[in-house]
């Protein structure tokens, strides 16, 4: 297997831990084991006498239960746990496609959901964002001119990384339909779920809404807990769930006990996380208000409805990786570069982090500076 170096986690592996301030996160405030089990009575003494054993292949069952009430009609028997996002990205991929197969990619992306399918020998479409007066935007008609007979998967992101765009209950219900005409699996990556800024922008998971979606969830980011390194997939399809299941037991074969017995809480208290954060990020967003209020002639942005992630737009000649990096040396301070999404003259922000207020006076030090 050949596959092109992940530009995204090169990027972060070399400066995310270097960086004395970030303004590009894209995960929500983190807690510690302490202050998680806090949230359940008898969770720490459960916790101290956990057994370390091998755990299920599939995930705990008390976890995917707790996971099911997460959906409106999934059960436990429509989950499979695994580690974190990338490995059921990597285990869907390769249980479900075939060199010749054709795949289309809602881009800017996560790139291994394009690089995986490449490296198999499957034919990778872009399905690229449009930028509407500023806005974001996804053409379904275009999306549907795309599919061919060889036509194999759809996948999406959403809310998405990095623009910020999320669907509409319309707008979900017309891709279905144009999935079922194809017969084509959706693959949703559904990593903010639950992180909408208001109810009204909820929908529903592809796995609970579509008979062959494929939901892609994880406690790393509109949770916070990126370091129980816990995630899942959700689908009725339980022929794609035994297939990746099989190949899941030549890659991690079960879960971290520990990690798993804290995801259940977290899922538990799942509200009290999600409020925590909401309001971390309604905290955040007007200072980045003001900040491109102020700064229209440099910058513009779209305010997303959901998640914790925006895409900015740079109305200057200087190259995105080339200020990226001139902002890192100048300031220590972290930006992503949208070339690493093969979209340049944007860069990707976060809001979702406690220490965004003083990242921010620091990248605006650096803007009145240069």
């Amino acid at each position: 297997m050949t596959i092109k170096p992940f530009r995204l986690e090169r990027y972060y592996t070399l400066y995310e831990f270097t960086a004395k301030y970030s303004l590009c996160n894209s995960d929500c405030e983190a807690m510690s084991i302490g202050d998680l089990l806090a949230l359940e009575d008898g969770a720490q003494e459960k916790f101290n006498n956990l057994w370390l054993g091998y755990t299920e292949t599939k995930g705990h069952p008390a976890l995917r239960r707790d996971i099911a009430a997460t959906y409106e009609q999934l059960s436990d028997e429509d989950l499979l746990v695994c580690t974190g996002a990338q490995e059921p990205i990597f285990l869907f991929s390769q249980a479900m496609l075939k060199a010749g197969d054709e795949v289309i990619v809602q881009t800017p992306c996560y790139q291994s959901v394009q690089s995986i399918p490449e490296s198999m020998g499957c034919k990778v479409m872009d399905w690229l964002v449009k930028y509407e007066n500023g806005v974001p935007t996804f053409d379904l008609a275009e999306l549907e001119k795309m599919i061919t007979n060889k036509t194999k998967v759809i996948y999406i992101n959403t809310p998405h990384n990095p623009t910020g765009f999320h669907f509409s209950k319309e707008q979900q219900k017309a891709l279905i339909e144009i999935a079922r005409r194809h017969n084509i699996i959706i693959f949703s990556d559904e990593v903010y779920r639950e992180l909408e800024h208001q109810p009204v922008y909820a929908i529903s998971g592809f796995g609970d809404a579509y008979e062959n979606g494929v939901s892609l969830g994880v406690m790393s980011k509109a949770y916070g807990l990126p370091g129980l390194r816990i995630g899942w997939l959700a689908t009725k399809n339980q022929e794609i769930l035994e297939k990746v299941a099989m190949l899941k037991e030549y890659t991690t074969i079960c879960n971290s006990a520990p990690s798993e017995f804290l995801a259940g809480v977290g899922l538990r208290n799942r509200q009290h996380l999600l409020d925590r954060n909401l309001s971390i990020i309604n905290q955040n967003l007007p200072l980045y208000d003001a900040f491109f209020e102020k700064h229209a002639d440099l910058f513009s942005w779209y305010k997303p409805n959901a998640g914790p992630i925006a895409f900015v737009k740079m109305n200057f000649t200087t190259a995105d990786m080339a200020f990226s990096q001139r902002v890192l040396k100048e300031a220590k301070l972290l930006l992503l570069p949208g070339g690493i999404y093969d979209y340049p003259g944007f860069f990707r922000i976060g809001f979702g982090r406690k220490a965004i207020p003083e990242a921010l006076e620091v990248f605006e030090s650096f803007i009145e500076k240069m």
